[in-house]
């Protein structure tokens, strides 16, 4: 009988030599900061931070470039972008900040230059005394006449702009269901106001402030909101040498015997007060 050689065992094959995993943490971190930093250097209050970032991602792409390029990380491309974006938003950041700073300078100097016209223009844009020629050092002040009582319902007040106010009628009346400002237990009064003006350019009557205190107190009416009441809103434009007729309603307190009317023109001028005795 024969007998079997042993077979030599066979030797396993040599492992895979170990790889690091890529660290593509810098050229990501680029990337990202790259994208959130274009995206806020293209707005005005958030550029600063746009640049900040867009710095940051910078850094941070040059690094991952340089990590791939020795063989350590393998997003090169990620890493490249992110230095593209950050450098396009460091220079957006710079020179949105440079356009608003100039901006916000030039609108400063063309809002002291307005205020600085309307102050030369309208004097210390005081009401002139109804039915005189009284400049506004001689005339009341806080709009009362030169004998220190308030305007009546027939006095007419001018402002040195040229704008002039008179209060043509005060009636009492009911709001409707549908209407705003009232208060429940009040009396509602409306005012009709008569604006002229007698400048040589357009009234906004937006400008013009219209509020009502009544009562012994001088308790603030509101004013009443209400279409069906044929109340009219201060809007629209009066044209040189032209009028315009505004009817308010306000809600003031219950009994009271008098109004008091202030009406200013608009923000730069002093008030003129009616007072006013209810029907």
């Amino acid at each position: 009988m024969s007998q079997q050689m042993p077979y030599a065992p066979v030797p396993p094959p040599p492992l895979p030599p170990y790889q690091q995993p890529p660290k593509n943490g810098m050229g990501t971190a680029g990337l990202v900061c790259g994208i959130i930093a274009l995206i806020l250097a293209v707005t005005v209050i958030f550029s600063v931070f746009g640049g900040v970032l867009g710095v940051l991602a910078v850094i941070f792409g040059i690094i991952g470039i340089s990590k791939a390029k020795a063989g350590e990380a393998t997003n090169k491309g990620a890493a490249v972008t992110g230095v593209v974006l950050g450098a396009i938003a460091v220079v957006a950041a710079a020179a949105i900040t440079i356009v608003s700073v100039f901006v916000v300078n030039k609108l400063g100097d063309d809002i002291a230059k307005d205020l600085d016209r309307l102050e030369k223009e309208s004097g210390t844009s005081a009401p002139l005394d109804p039915g005189t020629e009284e400049t506004a050092e001689e005339a009341g002040a806080e709009g009362e006449a030169a004998d220190g009582k308030p305007f009546t319902i027939d006095d007419m007040a001018e402002w040195e702009d040229g704008v002039t106010v008179s209060i043509d009628k005060i009636a009492k009346f009911t709001p409707s269901d549908v209407s705003a400002g009232h208060e429940k237990g009040n009396d509602a009064y409306k005012v009709t106001v008569v604006v002229e003006n007698t400048t040589g350019k357009n009234y906004k009557l937006a400008n013009l402030m219209v509020d009502a205190t009544a009562g012994k107190n001088g308790t603030p009416g509101s004013q009443v909101f209400d279409f069906d009441s044929d109340l009219e809103l201060n809007a629209g434009t009066v044209a040189p040498g032209k009028k315009a007729t505004l009817v308010y309603g306000f809600s003031v307190e219950a009994g009271a015997k008098t109004i008091d009317l202030s009406v200013t023109p608009d923000f730069m001028s002093d008030p003129v007060v009616w007072e006013l005795k209810t029907p």
